[in-house]
């Protein structure tokens, strides 16, 4: 019976909304066929997978070769999941303010749905790019390419369906979306910005007390 739930969390219903995305999407709205548990092992292994990317394309692909190469986990990890997540958080403040139907929780489900053939091309593209000649390969850049594509289309259709837009009202708020994502980056750099001066310039002022104490 777990096995069957496993089949059904991680391999059904993402396959089901591959080949019937409207309805995939709209089942999970409505139905709430949607599984949180799918999306945090998507998003474990989208993690993983940007480690695999990076780290074991073949030399074809990246144009050079590296007999071993210095991954920066931490910063891989966070440049893969930061963008995913301050574009769930620019949809949501977008759509509250024109009348979006989905939830933060939607947004998130369809943005990790919609990642699945994503994955998969990414994986077949690390490993089929260790065995082509430089003949084959466009085929592996395809691949990528495809799966950068469909990511996006699969997800433009998971935001209609969600906050049952209709298409060019949809277009709007990805722009909208993406002007959010800006804006946000913007101002929480500034943020950091602001702080980092803040601590100089009370460690500098603790430095200088400490000289004018010890002297």
């Amino acid at each position: 019976m777990r096995l069957r739930s496993i089949k059904a969390i991680m391999f059904d219903f993402p396959v089901y909304i591959i080949t019937h995305p409207f309805k995939g999407f709209d089942d999970m709205k409505f139905l709430k066929r949607g599984d949180m548990r799918y999306a945090v092992a998507i998003m474990i292994i989208a993690g993983v997978v940007e480690i695999l990317r990076v780290g074991y394309t073949g030399f074809m692909v990246t144009g050079f070769w590296s007999e071993t190469r210095d991954l920066n986990i931490p910063a891989l990890l966070l440049f893969t999941y930061s963008p995913i997540l301050l574009f769930c958080v620019a949809n949501w403040s977008i759509t509250t303010i024109t009348d979006g139907k989905g939830s933060l929780r939607e947004i998130f489900l369809a943005y990790s749905y919609s990642m699945y053939i994503m994955i998969f091309c990414t994986i077949l593209g690390v490993i089929l790019s260790n065995f082509v000649t430089g003949a084959e390969l466009a085929f592996v850049s395809f691949l990528f390419i495809f799966g950068m594509v469909a990511q996006y289309a699969y997800l433009f259709v998971g935001l209609i369906m969600i906050h049952e837009y209709t298409f060019f009202r949809a277009i709007l708020m990805v722009i909208a979306t993406v002007l959010a994502m800006m804006i946000i980056t913007f101002v929480f750099a500034l943020m950091v910005s602001l702080v980092s001066d803040v601590f100089w310039f009370f460690s500098t002022v603790y430095e200088e007390l400490q000289m004018h104490l010890i002297g």
